[in-house]
């Protein structure tokens, strides 16, 4: 995907959570589920392993502590909000 294609959307349970340019999504994820969805993507690199490793591990806790974070009381996304220009993502209202 991130070879093939300009702009992403990425869906939970038939819902986006995030959409944006492929730099967007693969550099800066913000939504916990695009985080879990980057990380899972293995290095074929050696050296990188143990490093990814680490990394895939930080954000299962994070998934797991700030879950009620991203969706809301039925494990939905909320509806997407423009962070930047090209960047959407789904987070809860603040205030």
């Amino acid at each position: 995907v991130k070879h093939m294609c300009d702009e992403i959307g990425i869906m939970y349970k038939g819902r986006y959570v995030e959409a944006g340019t492929k730099a967007d999504i693969f550099n800066h994820p913000q939504h916990i589920y695009t985080k879990r969805l980057v990380a899972a993507i293995p290095d074929i690199n050696p050296v990188n392993r143990q490093q990814q490793k680490v990394y895939r591990e930080e954000v299962e806790k994070e998934y797991q502590q700030n879950y009620n974070d991203y969706f809301d009381q039925e494990g939905l996304a909320y509806t997407l909000r423009h962070i930047s220009d090209s960047h959407l993502v789904a987070l809860p209202q603040k205030g």
